[in-house]
């Protein structure tokens, strides 16, 4: 930048020649004409810089101009009064300097207000703590003389003193406005200069006029020449106009700014403590600087509490712009309601959740937005939220309505904060829960309906059995159950696979539908197996006439993939005795439908008391599981879990076989349930844990990173099994984090106290927790949160959809969406086709087990095949 395109640089060093040749010029006839043109200059400098900035506030300028004004007069004058005799001081030129000072102090003071904050209201006392350090110094040049030496015209003193006192004022609003912007703005630094040279310039001239000591040149009147253009030139700067609006209260906790009032506040106690120590000074000046530095520290202790307000304001009104932001950003529906009801402000989430508008809805009633048949229980809330007084918060679903009609369910939460400070009204916050009920939904529909059929499933139909025996009446037809099961059902699917066994199914589920009355239940049992529940309507009658006619619908053919297949059912008919339970009744009816196959398929059987002795063969398993473990009858195998990212092999289930000595392989679905009846799940439970531990360890070096174990509710509910675990982990030496214990989602559900206790028990042991065949029983969402789970494994029958349609996939996605959000492991089960891994992947899940990753394999086969890639190698 050149100088020529810098006026400041040039008006700075046209002050610095005109100084120096007031201070050298030899003939005094041509000095005071310098100290004339000064101001004159400093005048059009002032105007060239408003002119040029154009300041939001020019008072402070205009009165900087007048200032200048007085000051051309004061110099004027003096030029006129230097070389005459017996000019007696005070003359007109001092009252006219007089004049300068209070015209430049409203300025400063106007500067000081324009700099100033909203918060910083303790501006004043620092102008104050300022202007007395300043007052004092005056006092001990101008006025000590005078009480030391009794010579010395009191109102000459008054006179002299009073240009500096007002200049001290200006002095300490200039260093004001000047740390208002850090001491970093050129303009306030400038002027706060200009002025202190003025008032050295005025306090020295002022102790020599009034011992006729003043005249033409020297270096005092060459500060005087300088003054007046080293403060113009902060109207030439740009920063004289600034952009930026008020600083905030943080400025008034900077540095330098501390620092300087620290030293005016103790420079009157140091001076006071000086005069009393050395016994300078006369009585009346030890008596003002003692009130000096007293009022000094009171206005510093009213500014240090005026920052504490502002900082603790500045707090508030921070938190309150967090909250702010926080409300206009969120998806929720925030809303402020009066004592009406009415809406007095609404966020921008209700524009976004429910396509409404903001300012269509103020003063509009908040129950409008609600839809008409939760209107009045919302209205009843509002009410009670407003009667049980302040702070009062009351919570309830509902559904608002859309802009184009759609109905959306949301959490509702209404707190009272009528009457207070920030707010006053009613917060009502509405937060959109629609997937999330949905998701739930599903799932329930799920946990007590078939997915295949759309029957209700065993444990609706428990429930329904349930209720009917307890509100059965000895005086009506009791409750009868028919157990339907397909007969060679099996061979459909082997010969025409079981897409067509699925056809097939869903066409007897209606064929059973359409024959059960319309308060009867039916439900498909799973697999080939159905049965429908008849309540109070005709008892065993009736049973019998539906029977026949459903295996007359049955005997009618089903066109499926170019075949007319007929199927044929046996059925047992079960009669509701007084005393008796769901499970008995239907087990009577179990028993009844295996000897109608026994008399040859297709056949109907009531059940009769005797049939219980065909029913021998679960008693034979449970003596002979007794000593299936002493005679080494049971192994376990391992199927591999796979990380569908990478294909690498990071775990494995561990599966009990029973190679029974006459029946051979033994399925677990037939004797797991019948030890879990006797109690001999809690034998063969702690054999599992111990010996899955034991041959985990062997691969531990290079094979699967963890092994995971199945844990039965009977297991969960018993007192020592942490203490079963914990010695296993300790007998084979494996860490806690290599085991992961699944249970199933029912048993959470069923048992969750005694599951809550022993899986946090668990892992506080350090062993993962795993939540095994989840969406198959009714667990909320909430579930997962108040459980210790690390792992959710999805079901087969969710995954078997994954690569459908996107309607049939959405509640897999859902599911994988939700353990992802909670960050939980996902596991598919029952992966059996390339395309379910493709879709897996998409969706975000992480492991897979299946048939089509691997059987599960015998122990030794585990350890030679570590490492495998399974994805790869299928």
């Amino acid at each position: 930048m050149t100088i020529a395109r810098s006026p400041r640089i040039l008006l700075l060093i046209v002050a610095a020649a005109m100084t120096a040749a007031y201070v050298v010029a030899p003939a005094e006839d041509a000095l005071e004409p310098i100290r004339v043109v000064s101001p004159v200059i400093a005048i059009g400098a002032v105007l060239f810089g408003i002119a040029s900035h154009r300041p939001q506030r020019r008072l402070p300028w205009i009165f900087l101009t007048i200032a200048f004004g007085f000051l051309v007069a004061a110099h004027t004058v003096w030029s006129a009064l230097v070389n005459r005799e017996n000019v007696t001081f005070p003359t007109l030129a001092d009252g006219l300097h007089v004049g300068f000072w209070v015209a430049a102090l409203i300025a400063m003071v106007e500067l000081s207000r324009q700099s100033e904050s909203e918060h910083d209201a303790f501006g004043g006392y620092e102008i104050g703590i300022i202007a007395i350090a300043v007052g004092v110094g005056v006092w001990l040049v101008v006025a000590e003389p005078y009480f030391s030496d009794g010579d010395l015209d009191r109102s000459a003193t008054a006179w002299a003193a009073a240009a500096p006192l007002i200049g001290g004022l200006a002095f300490a609003a200039s260093v004001r406005s000047a740390a208002a912007r850090h001491f970093r703005s050129f303009s306030p630094v400038v002027l706060m200069l200009g002025i202190a040279l003025q008032l050295i310039a005025d306090v020295i001239r002022g102790t020599q006029e009034i011992r006729d000591q003043f005249g033409s040149g020297g270096v005092i009147g060459g500060l005087g020449v300088a003054a007046p253009l080293v403060i113009a030139s902060a109207a030439l700067d740009r920063s004289m106009a600034p952009e930026n609006g008020p600083t905030s209260p943080s400025s008034a906790l900077s540095v330098g700014r501390t620092i300087g009032l620290t030293v005016a506040v103790l420079a009157p106690l140091t001076v006071l403590l000086a005069l009393v120590v050395s016994d300078l000074g006369s009585g009346t000046t030890i008596l003002v600087v003692a009130i000096a530095a007293f009022t000094s520290v009171i206005l510093a202790l009213a500014r240090m509490w005026g920052l504490l307000d502002a900082v603790r304001s500045l707090s508030e009104r921070r938190g309150q712009d967090r909250l702010a932001a926080m409300v206009e950003h969120s998806s929720d529906v925030v809303m402020l309601v009066d004592e009406s009801g009415n809406i007095k402000y609404a966020s921008p989430g209700l524009t976004g959740t429910l396509g409404h508008r903001a300012a269509d809805w103020i003063g509009r009633p908040i129950v409008d937005l609600i839809a008409e048949e939760d209107r009045d229980t919302a209205a009843r809330e509002v009410e009670r939220v407003f009667s049980d007084g302040s702070e009062a918060t009351v919570r309830f679903e509902s559904s608002l309505v859309r802009v184009d009609g759609q109905r959306r369910r949301m959490e509702a939460t209404f707190a009272n904060l009528v009457g207070g400070d920030a707010v006053d009204g009613i917060v009502a916050t509405f937060r959109d829960v629609t997937e999330q009920r949905d998701l739930e939904r599903k799932l329930s529909h799920r946990a007590f309906h078939d997915e295949l059929t759309g029957l209700a499933n065993r444990a609706l139909f428990l429930d329904r059995m349930d209720h009917a025996l307890r509100v059965a009446r000895s005086d009506a037809d009791p409750v009868v159950v028919l157990f339907v099961d397909l007969d060679d059902f099996k061979s459909v699917n082997d010969a025409l696979g079981h897409g067509v066994g699925d056809q097939l199914l869903r066409t007897i589920a209606d064929r059973i539908t359409s024959i059960a009355g319309s308060g009867d239940t039916s439900a498909r049992l799973g697999g080939d197996e159905f049965a429908l529940l008849l309540e109070d309507r005709g008892g065993v009658d009736r049973a019998l006439d539906m029977a026949e006619r459903l295996l007359d619908s049955l005997r009618q053919p089903v066109r499926l993939a170019g075949y007319d297949l007929a199927v044929l059912a046996s059925v047992g008919v079960a009669v509701a005795a007084t005393g008796m339970t769901t499970s008995s009744l239907l087990r009577d009816a179990d028993v009844a439908m295996y000897e109608a196959k026994r008399a040859g398929k297709g056949q109907i059987k009531i059940f009769d008391p005797a049939m219980r002795l065909g029913a021998t063969t679960q008693l034979d398993y449970r003596s002979e599981l007794s000593t299936a473990l002493e005679n080494r009858q049971l192994r376990l195998v391992y199927q591999p879990l796979v990380d569908l990212r990478t294909g690498e092999v990071t775990g494995a289930e561990a599966l009990i076989r029973w190679l029974h000595p006459t029946r051979g392989e033994v399925s677990p679905g037939e004797f797991i349930p019948v030890a879990e009846r006797s109690g001999l799940i809690k034998d063969i439970g702690k054999w599992v844990l111990n010996q899955a531990m034991r041959e985990a360890a062997t691969w531990q070096a290079r094979g699967p990173r963890y092994v995971s174990i199945n844990v039965s509710a009977v297991q969960l509910r018993s007192d020592d099994f942490v203490t079963q675990v914990s010695d296993a982990l300790e007998s084979s030496g494996l860490a806690p984090a290599q085991v992961l214990l699944e249970v199933t989602e029912t048993v959470l559900v069923d048992e969750i106290e005694s599951a809550s206790t022993a899986l946090n028990a668990l892992r506080g042991l350090g062993v993962r927790i795993a939540i095994d065949d989840f969406g198959t029983g009714y667990c909320s969402l909430s579930y997962l949160q108040k459980f210790p789970v690390d792992v959710v494994k999805i079901d087969r029958q969710f995954v078997d959809e994954v690569d459908g349609d996107e309607h049939r996939s959405s509640l897999a996605r859902m599911i994988l969406q939700m353990t992802t959000s909670m960050g939980v492991t996902s596991v598919a089960e029952g992966i059996e086709r390339p395309a379910q891994i493709t879709a897996l992947q998409q969706f975000g899940c992480d492991m897979g087990q299946g048939f089509l990753l691997s059987r599960p394999l015998e122990v030794d086969v585990v350890r030679r095949r570590f490492g495998v890639d399974l994805m790869a190698a299928r």
